[in-house]
């Protein structure tokens, strides 16, 4: 096919369009389309612009959100910026819990003081305080008696001074003093008395708490009709009855006590 022949079958194929179509568009027309096409790009594009500044600015927000936090405090309503709020003081001392470091001396504790000891000597048998009458269970009606001679027996009556106080003076020894004052207005305590070869005895004498030979040792010895019977010495010798000689002290030695006494409680001892 020649050129003619291909224009001409150009020319043939826009008669065949221009019939299709009825008419070809203006240029007023196609212009129009053109601006609204490039104005809808525009809106577009501004649109695109404003989305990317709001997600910028979103991150810009959550990046400061993020941040350290501010240390500046807010301001009270008087324009003054308040301090830190004080703390509650504690109701006592904080005690610390650290454990003493390894070879540092640790805090002694005080030592607590002890209760003061009570000067008053000790009163196992509970004696003090009362005035008694002392009897030997086998002598029936006699009691013990400090005679006007000063020498200490037993009596069927009211001679000398029958009433004895029991002043305890610690380790279970105790002063045997008189309840009844002598014709001088005198309380006086039971004292051993040594003569040579002769068995000791025991005499009166000023009440003297220092002078051993005052100071009795008391013990319960057993029961006799239902009522405590006790053995008294001094320095290991105990009183005990002779036949011939009267009341005497004498060790034991190997000897069974055979002596022993009651002693009648006949109320209050009398103050000094």
């Amino acid at each position: 096919m020649g050129p003619d022949d291909m224009l001409d079958e150009a020319l043939h194929g826009l008669a065949r369009h221009a019939r299709q179509t009825g008419r070809l568009t203006a240029v007023a027309e196609v212009r129009r389309r053109g601006d609204s096409r490039r104005r809808r790009r525009h809106l577009a594009t501004a649109a695109l612009g404003v989305a990317l500044l709001g997600a910028v600015g979103a991150g810009a927000t959550v990046v400061h959100l993020a941040g350290p936090a501010r240390t500046t405090l807010p301001a009270s309503p008087n324009g003054t910026t308040p301090g830190p709020s004080p703390q509650t003081p504690s109701a006592g001392p904080t005690r610390s819990t650290a454990a003493p470091t390894s070879g540092s001396p640790s805090a002694t504790p005080s030592a607590t003081p002890d209760a003061p000891k009570s000067s008053a000597p000790t009163d196992p048998l509970r004696l003090g305080g009362r005035r008694y009458v002392l009897l030997r269970p086998a002598a029936m009606e006699s009691v013990v008696s400090l005679l006007d001679d000063g020498s200490l027996g037993e009596v069927d009556g009211d001679e000398g001074r029958r009433l004895f106080v029991f002043v305890p003076q610690g380790s279970g020894t105790y002063l045997v003093r008189t309840a009844e004052p002598n014709a001088d207005g005198n309380r006086d305590c039971w004292q051993v008395r040594s003569a040579g070869s002769d068995p000791l005895t025991v005499v009166a004498a000023a009440c003297s708490p220092d002078e051993p030979r005052q100071l009795f040792s008391i013990v319960v010895h057993g029961s006799e009709g239902g009522q405590r019977t006790y053995a008294l010495s001094n320095n290991s010798a105990y009183l005990q009855y002779s036949d011939q000689r009267g009341l005497i002290l004498e060790e034991l030695g190997d000897a069974p006590l055979e002596t022993v006494f009651r002693f009648v409680d006949n109320g209050a001892a009398p103050k000094q």
